[in-house]
């Protein structure tokens, strides 16, 4: 096997990307800070009796599993942060002031590829915990926005989902596994004539639903038309507030969608739920939502947006060339420094290598130092 060839779904990231995506990192995580989101940096690993209790469950399938062989138990490599911050609040932040917002980035591993960077990816994101209120899911989004602006990103759409209103149409029904899982694809596949073939109280509201997709003031708009019972009525008042609150204040070049049913890739969200999408991505940038913290005696409302920053970085431009010095002569620190200050890459000549033009131009250099001298090459 080649010493070269890396698991599928795995790269190498090379120069100058790598510090690309570290200084994408910096920013995003430089806003977050901003806005009051303190960093946490959870383990890569962690035991699986933890990393996939409670909603974890769901994330079950994308973890790969290893045994630790001093304890003998099994530990699993995260898939996702999010669940992480949730345990981090749950047991040595449950003494924290409420609201609690926690900030993080680094990568997670899973065991199947996708589109957003293969098995491979990097996270960076917030959690607010505590506020059970249409302001909360909407500052996390608001400041998500602000992070996506700092990383160079303008034009992007925020699209609003609420799958719970649908899942409450089923209240009470007695379908099997099998029928619900079918009634739900065809929910998914926006498929009216299907749902029209299940035998539920609320077939027609819920095929109506579906249609309620699109810009905000549209997808309302035919929301408001729709008579729903009382728990499904509230979960689209709760909706429409989140989203009058995100229209106040979103950036003038991003646009807010509303699709009511999505839920793909949302499994442990209980409210309110989001995507950050963006033209030319065949994937959504982000994502998020309303979740429930249940530990113990800790149950705290949260909600959070994770960027996948591997889908985002594919997205802004390639990294500018940097100002390389090839230094041809041995030049003291405060030289360097003067240098390092005006924001030149400063590249030492070695013995056996070249001091000449010719050898600067090999290392990438745009310009030429020797004995005090500047040049371009």
């Amino acid at each position: 096997m080649s010493k070269t060839l890396l698991p599928p779904g795995c790269y190498d990231l090379l120069p100058p990307f790598a510090q690309a995506e570290t200084e994408l990192v910096s920013a995003l995580l430089s806003v977050f800070e901003a806005h009051g989101y303190a960093q946490a940096a959870p383990p890569l690993i962690e035991y699986t009796e933890s990393l996939l209790a409670g909603r974890g469950l769901a994330l079950a399938s994308q973890v790969f599993r290893l045994m630790d062989t001093a304890s003998h138990q099994v530990m699993g490599l995260r898939a996702d942060i999010t669940l992480q911050i949730a345990r981090i609040a749950s047991g040595r932040l449950s003494n924290a002031p409420l609201p609690l917002r926690l900030s993080y980035a680094g990568p997670v591993l899973r065991a199947k590829g996708e589109n957003r960077g293969g098995r491979q990816l990097m996270q960076a994101g917030i959690e607010l915990i505590g506020p059970d209120a249409p302001e909360a899911d909407a500052e996390a989004i608001l400041v998500t926005c602000a992070a996506l602006n700092k990383a160079g990103l303008e034009s992007f759409s925020v699209d609003l989902n609420m799958p719970g209103i649908a899942l409450s149409l089923l209240e009470g029904e007695a379908l099997d596994n099998a029928t619900l899982e079918s009634l739900m694809q065809a929910v998914a596949h926006k498929d009216v004539s299907a749902i029209a073939a299940f035998p539920i109280k609320h077939r027609d509201a819920l095929a109506k639903l579906v249609g309620c997709a699109g810009p905000a003031r549209e997808a309302l708009s035919a929301l408001k038309k729709i008579t729903l019972p009382p728990q499904a009525g509230e979960l689209a008042a709760e909706l429409e507030r989140v989203a009058a609150l995100v229209q106040a204040s979103l950036p003038a070049s991003a646009m807010l969608t509303i699709d009511v049913t999505e839920a793909r890739g949302l499994e442990y969200h209980t409210g309110v739920t989001f995507s950050f999408f963006v033209k030319g991505s065949p994937t959504e940038i982000g994502s998020g939502g309303r979740y429930r913290i249940e530990d113990g005696h800790f149950r705290r409302e949260a909600t959070g947006c994770t960027l996948y920053v591997n889908a985002l970085s594919r997205l802004l431009p390639a990294p500018a060339a940097l100002k390389r010095i090839f230094v041809a002569t041995p030049s003291d620190s405060a030289t360097l420094a003067a240098l390092h200050a005006q924001g030149f890459v400063t590249v030492n000549a070695l013995p056996g290598y070249g001091n000449d033009r010719a050898a600067a131009a090999e290392q990438g250099c745009t310009h030429y130092f020797a004995n005090g001298s500047l040049e371009e090459l």
